[in-house]
């Protein structure tokens, strides 16, 4: 019986646990890379190429893995791939990114927001780069990267009273989304 399994395990080409060893290495790279842009919130364009390059290596794996599975029975080395995926799915689905970015940014973003000064040039606060910081409708503001285009970001708000108003304004001006405690979410519409 031990011949049997061992004959069996012979059997797996040097190439192809190469292969789908280089191949895992990839997508391990490019589900950190893209868990690391969705928690900082990073630029449309990069999440965009990452999820490209995801799906292109997630094309290959699969087709590499059902050829591993049904030619050579090689199930760890053709599984590997297609579970990072999936486990990166998965977590994206339930927001662990961006919920692990917030918690490692909450702290720092609050002592800043004591002070409300703008440094004068992009500055990383946690792990979020932040653009521009500056104290609105009494409260502190910080555009984030992400929101370039739109000027969005996070807002805080010490007192206990909402910002003026939560929702899109009338008119051109700041639209406030409850987020956390004294934090909220904000789009500044021109």
């Amino acid at each position: 019986m031990s011949t049997t399994r061992s004959r069996a395990r012979a059997r797996i080409p040097r190439w192809f646990v190469l292969w789908m060893g280089l191949l895992a290495a990839l997508v391990a790279v490019s589900c950190s890379a893209l868990f690391w842009q969705l928690a900082a919130e990073g630029t449309l364009p990069t999440i965009v190429v990452l999820w490209f390059v995801l799906g292109v290596l997630g094309a290959i794996a699969l087709l590499f893995g059902l050829l591993g599975l049904l030619r050579y029975r090689a199930f760890f080395y053709s599984l590997v791939s297609p579970l990072l995926l999936g486990v990166l799915v998965a977590l994206v689905w339930f927001d662990i990114p961006e919920a692990t970015g917030w918690r490692l940014s909450r702290p720092i973003l609050e002592d800043q927001a004591a002070d409300c000064a703008n440094p004068g040039h992009r500055t990383r606060l946690g792990i979020y780069t932040i653009t521009y910081i500056t104290s609105r409708d009494g409260g502190c503001l910080f555009y984030t990267q992400a929101h370039e285009s739109n000027s969005g970001g996070f807002a805080y708000f010490s007192d206990p009273a909402t910002p003026p108003h939560i929702g899109p304004p009338a008119t051109n001006g700041v639209e406030y989304e409850t987020f956390e405690g004294h934090w909220y979410r904000f789009v500044e519409h021109h």
